[in-house]
């Protein structure tokens, strides 16, 4: 069985689809199917670049920038119906959102293959940029009709499934499958433990962040919280539109010994930092976080979670209150720092860490998850009539 995997970016590239995605692949090819990923890269070459990673046939499209977070990828469709001719998918799973996958709506070819549409998020949550609520008018209608012409749909979490606008109505082909950790892939990083120790301030509580500095990661009322938290220091690593908004706001509040804006590490320097932190904070304030995929590294290294309580985001599945990690009030630097004070002085803190991490074991082991999207892709219903 051939599958032809369209999605944003794939590693090297940073991100939490980006790195499901490349720990996910190889172990489809590694259970006797050839594996394609057509995907967006950041140079501006003419023609598109092929490469095998781990047994997987990556083609990186140029794209010219972004255009409200999505890639402009002009020859994107061209490669899309020469990867389809040569490549011979028999299923082509769609990562949404990316505005790319709306040209398959203009493939005849396409439209014979079965489409199994990953949705790792609604594109509108619950304060969205304007920009993109107003470009939203527009792109629902070409989602709705890959959501219509799909076979399959997979959401990420029961909660997201549930909350979720657009995909309530399609709930009767939509299956739960979580995001997964390849914990054989993290036992094997480098930690740069010497690079955490010098981060790091003896006597102090260690907070971390990870995540693209934009609007609705809510870093802000993390670092607001940290006027509370004189014992403790936060670190956040990152890189995104708002590095100088938040670099101005620590500046504002005299927090520039306490709270550090990495930008983006090595892997080694970020993994150190990982797995010396006492809690790892994710504070977003609305549903575009949809999973958190980066809870599952903290988890594996047995790290209690603090997340927001948002409605319907997989965050608070992910990470279970008081049993994991903490959930604080969405946009509240004062209740975020008075968990987290209750949280680093309790007793319970360790043990939360060591549930964490069985959870990781249990729930969302890479192999199961991989295992689980095989059998989708073999059910009868991904059957379509191929002669009309």
């Amino acid at each position: 069985m051939n599958i032809l995997h369209i999605g944003k970016y794939y590693p090297p590239f940073s991100g939490g689809i980006e790195n499901f995605m490349g720990d996910l692949l190889p172990l489809i090819v590694s259970n006797e199917h050839k594996v394609c990923a057509l995907v967006h890269d950041h140079s501006h070459r003419q023609l598109a670049k092929t490469e095998i990673i781990d047994g997987v046939e990556v083609i990186r499209v140029s794209c010219y920038g972004r255009l409200l977070y999505a890639p402009i990828s002009p020859a994107f469709v061209f490669d899309l119906k020469t990867t389809i001719q040569n490549f011979k998918p028999d299923i082509i799973h769609i990562h949404m959102p990316n505005t790319s996958a709306f040209w398959l709506l203009l493939l005849a070819q396409a439209k014979k293959i079965p489409w199994v549409i990953h949705w790792h998020s609604d594109v509108i949550g619950s304060a969205p940029n304007k920009w993109v609520a107003r470009a939203y008018h527009i792109y629902q209608f070409f989602e709705r009709k890959l959501l219509q012409q799909s076979q399959a749909i997979i959401a990420t979490s029961p909660h997201y499934l549930k909350s979720s606008p657009v995909l309530q109505k399609y709930c009767d082909k939509t299956h739960v499958i979580p995001l997964g950790l390849n914990q054989e892939s993290m036992a094997n990083i480098n930690i740069d433990v010497n690079y955490a120790e010098k981060k790091w301030q003896d006597g102090k509580n260690h907070l971390l962040s990870i995540g693209r500095l934009t609007y609705y990661k809510g870093h802000q009322y993390l670092i607001k919280a940290m006027l509370e938290l004189p014992d403790s220091q936060l670190i956040i690593i990152g890189q995104g539109e708002e590095y100088q908004a938040l670099k101005n706001l620590i500046q504002d509040l005299g927090l520039q010994k306490r709270v550090t804006l990495t930008g983006k590490l090595e892997q080694a320097q970020l993994h150190g930092l990982l797995s010396t932190c006492d809690v790892f904070c994710l504070p977003s304030i609305e549903r575009t976080e949809a999973f958190g995929l980066v809870l599952l590294e903290a988890m594996y290294y047995a790290k209690p979670t603090m997340v927001s309580h948002i409605m319907g985001s997989g965050m608070t599945w992910v990470c279970q209150d008081q049993q994991t990690g903490i959930h604080v009030q969405v946009q509240d630097s004062h209740d975020i720092a008075r968990r987290l004070a209750s949280l680093l002085l309790s007793n319970h803190i360790q043990r939360m860490g060591l549930n964490g991490k069985q959870k990781t074991n249990e729930n969302f082991n890479i192999y199961s998850i991989a295992k689980q999207i095989i059998m989708l892709y073999q059910t009868k219903s991904l059957i379509i009539d191929n002669t009309s």
